[in-house]
């Protein structure tokens, strides 16, 4: 009798549990514990995706930031556009529990529910959020990049931009959001014009930043989008969402002699430069998407449509 040996690498991999998968609906609160108290927490997908509490709630749970690391910054390229502060808890959702820092910003918008946590936050490999009931239309997979302190976003390539795609689920507005940088891209592969005057647009917890109308020319394909104008940040230079490159120009205003077409002048110094793009609930349903998928494992962001 002979006794067939396994190496030990192989019943490891035999043993490994299945990837941690959760469905979650994208307006249903979450009930979770911190430090052992009860709290509900809305899924944010297009701000910070660390768990992050509105003022009344720290109180409530009595939390004080840490004494070590216990400052907080959100940032836009270089730019700090909120502070705050920061403090590790023992968190319980969702069936698991774990130990993670939580944070609060000072004149932040106030968040719905008792705060906010995004799907890079969750200890779940693979988060599937239900936009609509039923799973028609087909998957657009783009490769995913982002993490706790950035969140989840999908990169995307065309003749003469790229940039990273930021999906909220939960905010409504009219048209897609362009950074200044890509809204130049996109004027400079599709044509396009700027009309209209400016107006405010959050972009992420109470953040609200001038943004403009661009009119292209030839519409912008991306999955199963199309869009014929997008929203641009005005350059102002309050954050790295409004700069443009160095040497790079904006787009033409309806309103402005071609002549006067402003370029960004090259100082020789390293801009840091954005180039994001944000769809909304009011995108998504327009499109008909079901369900926006982050499957860490595999670092896909899967939107079904």
């Amino acid at each position: 009798m002979r006794l067939a040996l396994v190496p030990a690498a192989l019943l490891l991999l035999a043993a490994a549990p299945p990837p941690l998968a959760v469905t979650l609906p994208a307006d249903a609160p979450i009930a979770a514990s911190i430090n052992g108290q009860p709290v509900n927490l809305s899924l944010a997908t297009g701000a910070v995706d660390r768990i992050t509490l509105n003022g009344g709630t720290v109180a409530r749970l009595g939390l004080k930031p840490a004494g070590l690391m216990g400052r907080a910054n959100v940032r836009i390229g270089r730019t700090g556009v909120l502070s705050g502060r920061n403090t590790p808890a023992g968190v319980t959702m969702l069936g698991q529990t774990f130990n993670q820092r939580v944070f609060w910003f000072d004149g932040a918008a106030a968040i719905a529910e008792d705060g906010s946590i995004g799907p890079m936050a969750l200890p779940h490999d693979r988060v599937t959020i239900v936009l609509k009931p039923g799973e028609s239309g087909s998957d657009w997979v783009l490769p995913l990049f982002g993490g706790l302190n950035s969140g989840a976003n999908g990169g995307v390539n065309g003749k003469g931009y790229g940039f990273g795609l930021s999906v909220d689920v939960r905010a409504r507005m009219a048209l897609p959001l362009a950074s200044a940088a890509l809204g130049a891209d996109l004027a400079a592969a599709l044509g396009g014009r700027l009309e209209g005057e400016a107006w405010q647009e959050e972009i992420f917890m109470g953040v609200r930043r001038p943004v403009r109308r661009l009119v292209l020319d030839r519409p912008l394909l991306v999955g199963p989008f199309r869009f014929n104008a997008v929203a641009v940040r005005v350059n102002d230079r309050r954050d790295a969402t409004a700069q443009l490159a160095n040497g790079q120009a904006g787009p033409a205003d309806a309103d402005d002699d071609p002549s006067e077409i402003v370029v960004s002048a090259d100082t020789g110094k390293r801009r840091q430069v954005v180039r994001s793009f944000t769809l909304s609930r009011t995108q998504l349903e327009a499109a008909g998407c079901s369900t926006l998928v982050i499957d860490k494992p595999a670092k896909q962001l899967r939107l079904r449509c």
